[in-house]
């Protein structure tokens, strides 16, 4: 005598989609919407992450521009403070500099010459 071990599918092969010569339209129906669901809902999941990274990356350089534009601000603050006129009058008269008493102008063939 022969012993024959079978294994046994969960799922029959003749009772999922065929039914005794012709298909099963309401099993049809529901396999293929259940399954576009999933795939959907796994769409979605993927949709929300984009998105959801996308809102941090414009947070984070909303937050950049902002430094940099309070940065700009400073620069420009001490930027016009370094070429105001007081501290040019103040570096002029730090430096020993002459006052030109009598100009004289030189002729020359081609222009004028300027000497002191």
């Amino acid at each position: 005598m022969n012993r024959v071990s079978t294994i046994s599918f969960p799922i029959s092969i003749t009772n999922s989609l065929i039914f005794k010569g012709r298909f099963n339209f309401k099993k049809l129906w529901f396999l293929t919407t259940g399954f576009l669901l999933l795939v959907f809902l796994i769409l979605s999941i993927f949709q929300l992450n984009a998105y959801a990274q996308e809102f941090y990356l414009i947070k984070d350089y909303q937050q950049k521009i902002n430094q940099l534009t309070k940065e700009n601000k400073i620069l420009e603050i001490s930027f016009s403070e370094a070429n105001s006129l007081n501290k040019l009058n103040k570096y002029v008269q730090e430096q020993t500099f002459e006052k030109a008493e009598k100009v004289d102008y030189i002729q020359l063939l081609e222009g004028t010459a300027l000497a002191k």
